[in-house]
């Protein structure tokens, strides 16, 4: 018995070894520094055009930072939202993404804009600090570098779900005018959109793009060619509202199919019965947490959940998470995105090589004033029926 216990020495010696350092490496905590304080900078427009996006993404944020200290915060210590009120302007962006370097906060979540993303993306890297996105879609953020991520995908794909569901719902339609902003977001997704019709059965014969911030499309809707049958608006809400105002004043009779910049509550309310059965892509984000949905309305004084708020709400846990398990640094951070599996309000959420998230999107529809979410079962119904091509 001794002799055999004297030859598995070794073994029970290693085996003693490996648990010590598995059970220091769960134990050692990560270093958070030395500040009272996790702060975590948010890129977002509180005043300007934008600022009903901006709104929903602080209600998300406080959301989940009211949620986060409640339960002890990370390691004892509180987690702070730095606002950064960018105005909705690129320029402002790059710099306020400057200051939050020289404050030394190594997370910036934001911007929610593509533009706005692009350019705190360039500092990023620059500065090693690490930017993630909750809202912009633009392809050129795809495999920036090593320090940009986003919760949200690509309009790579976006735009080839709006050319598909354009004909799951509209089989007839083959001439489309695409009108869209001229600005990252804008001029990414058209491009997608319109590539998608080479595929998708339906053709671009016309594009008009618009400034950000425009007022008056007189020109811009009476330019759009007699055969047109269908639009896709590519375009900001505040944008978007004066568009189908003028088309509707223009006596524009035509199929409309939209980007997930206009599905807001404030789209109906402005334009009124004429955006009645609209149809529009945007990123999958279905609530049925009943004690978000709850808090939600309390904080926003509104039924309808705008999607800002959600994609907000996950990405600061996904932060917090990072933070939590990998360490309160750029490169501790951005390691520890690389490892995250996070199940959240808005689905799972798994990083790629290129910093995105795999696709997922829903449809939306305008009925009764409201948007509503259109069943897949109706939309794989319509397909099966032979309806639109199963491309």
């Amino acid at each position: 018995m001794k002799k055999a216990l004297l030859e598995y020495l070794p073994l029970i010696i290693m085996g003693i070894l490996c648990s010590f350092l598995l059970f220091s490496t769960v134990i050692d905590a990560p270093d958070y520094g030395e500040n009272e304080t996790i702060k975590i900078g948010i890129m977002v427009p509180l005043s300007g055009g934008l600022a009903e996006y901006g709104m929903d993404v602080k209600i998300g944020v406080e959301m989940a930072v009211d949620e986060i200290n409640e339960d002890g915060g990370i390691g004892g210590k509180e987690v702070e939202a730095v606002y950064k009120n960018t105005w909705g302007n690129t320029e402002r962006v790059a710099y306020l993404m400057e200051e939050c370097a020289e404050e030394g906060i190594p997370i910036v979540i934001g911007d929610i804009t593509s533009a706005g993303a692009l350019a705190c993306a360039d500092v990023a890297e620059e500065k090693h600090i690490v930017l993630i996105s909750q809202a912009a879609t633009t392809p050129k953020l795809s495999g920036y570098g090593n320090y940009v991520f986003r919760t949200i995908s690509s309009d790579t794909y976006q735009g080839r779900g709006m050319g598909r569901i354009f004909r799951i719902f509209h089989p007839d339609v083959d001439n489309i005018t695409v009108i869209y902003i001229d600005n990252a977001y804008g001029n990414g997704l058209a491009e997608s959109f319109s590539l998608a019709g080479e595929d998708g059965g339906y053709t671009v014969q016309q594009t008009i793009s618009f400034e950000e911030g425009q007022v008056n499309f007189t020109r811009e809707i009476a330019s759009i060619t007699q055969n047109t049958e269908g639009i896709a608006l590519i375009s900001h809400v505040s944008e978007a509202e004066y568009i189908l105002k003028e088309a509707q004043a223009q006596g524009l009779d035509v199929a409309w199919v939209g980007s997930d910049g206009i599905v807001t509550t404030e789209l109906y309310s402005h334009v009124g019965p004429y955006a009645e059965g609209f149809i529009a892509t945007m990123q999958a984000s279905e609530v049925r947490d009943p004690g978000f949905i709850h808090e939600y309305q309390i904080r926003a004084k509104d039924s309808t959940i705008n999607w800002m708020a959600p994609y907000s709400y996950d990405t600061v846990m996904i932060v917090a998470d990072a933070i939590r398990y990998g360490g309160y640094s750029a490169d501790e951070i951005r390691e520890a995105f690389r490892k995250i599996r996070y199940l959240g309000i808005c689905g799972p959420k798994v990083f790629e090589n290129d910093g995105g998230i795999p696709p997922a999107f829903d449809v939306m529809r305008i009925e009764d004033g409201r948007w509503k979410r259109v069943s897949w079962k109706e939309i794989s119904g319509t397909e099966t029926a032979g309806e639109a091509p199963p491309h």
